[in-house]
């Protein structure tokens, strides 16, 4: 489809589509080249406009990343926040196993393979704090102030599913939640 050609009539519309037209073109363009690899003109580029109408809407690549990103943080501090309320260990443990897989899921099927170990995402300091803060505090909630060495293991080997994700996409939501919640609780013992 010719970005240029489904323009909608009013200028709030016009902005907030191509703000969106903005952030599918970097997601696809970090997971095919890197976050290093991708340049705010090649963003532009690949979507037929100017340089200045990307950096209308994202003066850096790294408030571009924010944007990409914050709704996946958003949902997982939530989740996190959630769990918090629930007293029992074990009931909170599969109540964030849940939650996280089903989580990270939908943040594939919307923002696509961003890899968050990518070295250029990970110079962002506040998104790098952001991410590792809300992955300790889940290490927390899942298994206390004391982990066993293999939960601490089992648990930062399970917070990276990218690669089943990437060969188990075909899969229905459904189904392939049921898959990783089952490596999950193998992996972790539970």
């Amino acid at each position: 489809m010719n970005y240029h050609s489904a323009m909608p009539s009013t200028r709030a519309q016009q902005a907030e589509q191509t703000r969106d037209e903005v952030l599918r073109t970097a997601r696809r363009l970090f997971a095919e080249h890197g976050y290093d690899g991708t340049s705010l003109q090649q963003i532009a580029d690949t979507m037929g406009v100017t340089k200045a109408n990307v950096y209308y809407y994202f003066r850096t690549k790294e408030a571009l990343l924010q944007a990409l990103l914050d709704p996946f943080l958003r949902a997982l501090g939530e989740l996190l926040d959630r769990a918090e309320q629930i007293s029992d260990i074990h009931e909170r443990r599969m109540f964030l196993i849940e939650g996280r897989i089903a989580t990270v899921i939908e943040s594939y099927r919307t923002l696509g393979p961003l890899h968050l170990g990518d070295p250029g995402m990970r110079r962002n300091v506040e998104i790098t704090r952001a991410i590792d803060d809300l992955a300790q505090r889940g290490l927390y909630l899942a298994f206390g102030d004391q982990p066993t060495l293999d939960e601490i293991a089992g648990y930062w080997i399970l917070n990276d599913l990218a690669p089943a994700l990437r060969r188990l996409a075909h899969l229905p939501d459904n189904e392939l939640h049921a898959v990783l919640v089952n490596l999950t609780v193998r992996a972790l013992g539970q």
